[in-house]
């Protein structure tokens, strides 16, 4: 099997038997063993008196010196339980061996309106001056302490408002979800694919799958409901991959690398759009719930002049239904795909963009005006559209995005940064808009701790948060969670820092 529910670190994560019930093997020399908890007997196996002190929080009289072995290991695990509270995830009654538990508890949670806000709470305005943020536990803690940790490659947030799960991918070839709450943020499952690379895993608009990508000629869907998988080679029967030292190739369209990709917005989306070489995009059919018999059928292809360097989906103007796609390229040109006629009708272009690395777009249908951020290799952010008081671009980007199919390609149109913003100095790695778009985040995993939020009505840059002592790290990816109640921030150390937005709870 080349996809596997890894049963093994959820195990991990799971407290001791409840003390009523019997335990599966019994010592008879605990009952003859005597343990101190204080006084000249109490030491360590090497005779020492290291960690005594902490023998005498096991006692309930300030008299008790020594205990049982048996009464012993009942105060430890009362101990541990007080610390580390049993989450109730782990109360499930016994686990099959295939661990087919976790999909109907994670569909059941995701179902749930558990921890639903109220719209009033979310619609306040922003101060640009300070950010209200707490740190909570990290929300990967639940999968323990590895021995060589993984450098985390992508995280998001399930798109459901009604349920905070979190999806991890990260170097060692496992996807985890996490059901998050802030205090011990449980591990649900873990997905192995050991013969997977992964760099890209998202879930489908809708929720009701998890979309897996690496550097191979393949694709792998994981179905919630189901429990079940599979993989898509949207290339098969193309042509044979040839390679030589000088790595040219003869794969008649095939691609090998199918790490960027990007779902068309809609929980009844079947529309993906792939990254490739040379300026290409490749369309799939993913079919029916994103992991139905047509998954990954190639059913078009687009083409720009110059290397693909951002993607994103924006919708049309006053079209409930319509989408464009915006592919950038790395000479800083943006193009406008209408998806109906496979066609480009316009294209835009800053003169002072040089070296563009990431585009990102405010969401589909969002109640804000349109905004497009483009990041560079050089770590200077450009900010287009949104309003304030002299910003005419806002407009002009709605008019992009509307332009007809059937409008005659004429020169590129002019684009103008609303403002340029300098806080990186490294190449842009991700870029993330909270979901009424109040909020940018931006940072780059080649420098430590370069992670900046910005204020999109002012275009301010929080100065508060994140602080010197933000144990940051090298972020390597970032995600607000569907109503932005939370920031995710992963490490290459394999940390993933959680922090709450309090502005937004």
């Amino acid at each position: 099997m080349l996809f596997t529910l890894d049963t093994q670190e959820a195990d991990q994560g799971t407290s001791s038997a409840p003390t009523e019930q019997p335990a599966l093997w019994h010592d008879e020399d605990d009952e003859r063993i005597t343990v101190a908890l204080a006084g000249a007997g109490a030491r360590a196996p090497d005779g020492s008196m290291r960690g005594t002190k902490r023998l005498r929080k096991l006692r309930t009289d300030p008299n008790e010196t020594t205990v049982s072995g048996v009464e012993y290991q009942r105060r430890l695990r009362q101990q541990f339980e007080r610390m580390h509270p049993r989450p109730a995830w782990a109360s499930v009654g016994q686990r099959s061996s295939d661990s087919a538990w976790s999909a109907p508890l994670l569909q059941d949670l995701l179902s749930s309106d558990a921890g639903l806000l109220s719209q009033s709470q979310r619609s306040s305005l922003l101060s640009p001056n300070k950010l209200e943020v707490e740190r909570l536990r990290d929300a990967n803690e639940a999968q323990g302490r590895l021995a060589e940790p993984a450098a985390i490659e992508q995280l998001q947030f399930h798109p459901s408002g009604r349920a905070h799960v979190l999806l991890t991918a990260s170097r060692d070839r496992r996807v985890r979800l996490f059901q998050i709450n802030g205090t011990n943020n449980p591990l649900l499952e873990t997905l192995h694919v050991p013969d997977l690379p992964i760099k890209t895993a998202q879930f489908h608009p809708s929720g009701s799958s998890v979309l897996i990508a690496g550097p191979r000629p393949y694709l792998y869907a994981y179905d919630i409901r189901s429990g079940k998988t599979l993989c898509s080679s949207p290339w098969r029967g193309a042509g044979r991959i040839i390679s030589s030292a000088a790595g040219t190739e003869a794969d008649a369209g095939a691609e090998r690398d199918l790490s960027f990709v990007r779902f068309q917005p809609g929980s009844a989306s079947r529309l993906v759009a792939v990254g490739g070489r040379r300026g290409q995009v490749h369309l799939l059919d993913w079919g029916a719930g994103a992991a139905g018999q047509m998954g990954g059928q190639q059913i078009g292809e687009l083409r720009m002049n110059a290397p693909l360097a951002g993607m994103a989906w924006a919708a049309a103007p006053g079209q409930d239904s319509e989408h464009r796609l915006l592919t950038l390229s790395t000479e800083g040109r943006v193009h406008v795909w209408d998806m109906r006629s496979r066609s480009c009708p316009v294209t835009a272009y800053d003169t002072g963009l040089f070296g563009a690395k990431g585009l990102e777009v405010t969401a589909p249908f969002s109640a804000v005006p349109s905004m497009w951020a483009i990041g560079s290799s050089s770590g200077l952010l450009n900010v287009y559209g949104g309003t304030d008081d002299t910003a005419t671009s806002s407009s002009l980007l709605d008019d992009l995005l509307a332009t007809p199919a059937t409008a005659a390609v004429t020169d590129d149109v002019s684009l103008k940064a609303r403002k340029s913003l300098g806080n990186l100095t490294t190449a842009t790695t991700s870029l993330h808009f909270s979901h009424d778009a109040q909020l940018l985040a931006m940072a780059s995993r080649h420098k430590k701790d370069a992670l900046r939020i910005v204020h999109t009505a002012s275009l301010q840059t929080y100065a508060n948060w994140p602080t010197a002592g933000t144990p940051l790290g090298h972020v390597s990816s970032l995600g607000f969670s569907a109503h932005s109640e939370y920031l995710a921030i992963g490490n290459t150390r394999g940390r993933v820092l959680l922090y709450s937005m309090r502005s937004y709870m």
